[in-house]
């Protein structure tokens, strides 16, 4: 008998092992990430150990028990470049973070969302400008990228002058990529040695000085007054910055790009959700039925699609002892399609959420906890006025077959979108 997380006397069970060696193992995975996972869960179970000292949960029980316990029994104690990080359970590093984190939240208010969405709709008038005279779209996601690259770089700095910002981003992103995408974690000493380590260090601090440069120049409103204003100093607000820009950067235009592919796959999700598109207004609750679209997107297609935790001491989590010093990983794509709430899962249908309430754990596109994304309800707010805005004016047709590319944040790939009026 242990017990769990929650405090309940729980029988520890067993946990099942992949039948494959590690080498084996990582190269699945590396051949068909979402796949891999998703049939090491539906033939193992909610808990899975992949390989020696990293356990997979896909149990929704257990998926809101070690996002619940975040900062507790259970720890994100990595930083960008994956290295170990000093924000660690009881520290206070992570006390510090957390403050942090609540600024940020707090500032992000009904009122200066519905603001940044009059912007944002202007913005988004342009691009279905350039949609139009392009007729033919390859390149979605890039394309939807460049407006909420700006868009996040104007929410957090205001007047000041942050053209700079998307820039040097993408170029610190480039320089993480490799590191995020390898399946290997390399021991500290041979990670020393490696050129996209030094690459990584580099650019993470171009991208610092970028930040420091333009939340402290000419100007004033935005993220950075209300960080300032609560007391931090320089170092805290470009750390606060690089996490809120980075989460930002890829996923609103990811998920849109998943919802027009979706949408232009379906006639009658298309035109149910232009109907819902030409009630939106800033200031006004959203659209019912374009939320549905958005809540559908982002269960089927989460842009951020695992996570991870660490495990110091041995912790019961529902029915499994889960053993010190191991990695939980988190795939919210897998999870989604697991849970028992959504019949026929890997289907697109909008209407699902009309009377669905999926329980804890079942429904994480932006994690949960306390470590919960502190961007969710911007990016709720860039993709409903992206698509609000797109689909007022234009008709989508699909062309190519998508595929999704899982390398880092899920996006739709190997497709063109057919861009026509309405």
């Amino acid at each position: 008998m242990g017990t769990d997380v929650d405090g309940m006397p729980r029988k520890a069970e067993q946990i099942p092992t992949v039948g494959l060696n590690r080498t084996s193992t990582v190269q699945s995975y590396n051949n068909d990430r979402l796949g891999f996972l998703h049939e090491m869960a539906r033939s193992h179970g909610p808990v899975v150990q992949l390989w020696p000292g990293t356990l997979m949960v896909t149990g929704p029980q257990e998926v809101h028990a070690v996002l619940k316990n975040t900062n507790r029994k259970f720890a994100k104690d990595r930083d960008l470049r994956l290295k170990k990080s000093k924000d660690t359970p009881g520290s206070q590093n992570l006390a510090d973070w957390m403050s942090t984190r609540r600024t940020v939240v707090t500032g992000m208010t009904a009122q200066s969302l519905d603001e940044h969405a009059v912007w944002l709709s202007s913005e988004a008038d342009q691009v279905a400008d350039r949609m139009l005279r392009r007729h033919r779209v390859d390149d979605v996601t890039a394309t939807l990228e460049q407006v909420t690259s700006r868009s996040i770089a104007r929410f957090c700095f205001g007047s000041r002058d942050a053209t700079a910002v998307p820039v040097a981003a993408q170029a610190m992103l480039d320089a993480l990529f490799p590191i995020f995408s390898s399946p290997y974690e390399f021991p500290p000493y041979l990670k020393l040695l490696q050129p996209r380590e030094w690459r990584a260090g580099r650019r993470i601090r171009a991208m610092h000085d970028v930040l420091l440069s333009t939340a402290t120049g000419a100007g004033g409103g935005g993220l950075v007054d209300l960080l300032y204003d609560s007391g931090l100093d320089d170092a805290a607000v470009v750390d606060a910055l690089t996490s809120i820009l980075l989460a930002a950067h890829w996923v609103p235009a990811a998920a849109t790009a998943w919802a027009l592919v979706e949408l232009a796959r379906d006639r009658t999700e298309q035109e149910a959700a232009r109907r819902a598109a030409l009630a939106w207004r800033p200031f006004q609750p959203e659209p019912q039925e374009l939320g549905w679209v958005v809540d559908e997107t982002l269960r089927l297609w989460p842009p951020s699609w695992i996570t991870d935790r660490a495990v110091d001491d041995a912790v019961v989590c529902g029915s499994w002892t889960l053993p010190p010093r191991s990695r939980v990983v988190l795939p919210f794509w897998v999870i989604h399609r697991l849970a028992d709430c959504y019949p026929d899962p890997s289907t697109f249908r909008s209407r699902r959420w009309e009377d669905l309430t999926p329980p804890p754990g079942a429904y994480v596109p932006f994690g949960g906890g306390p470590r919960r994304c502190l961007g969710a309800r911007f990016a709720r707010t860039e993709i409903i006025t992206l698509l609000a805005v797109l689909l007022r004016r234009l008709d989508f047709r699909l062309e190519g077959q998508v595929r999704p590319d899982a390398r880092n944040t899920l996006g739709p790939a190997g497709f063109s979108l057919v861009a026509e009026p309405c």
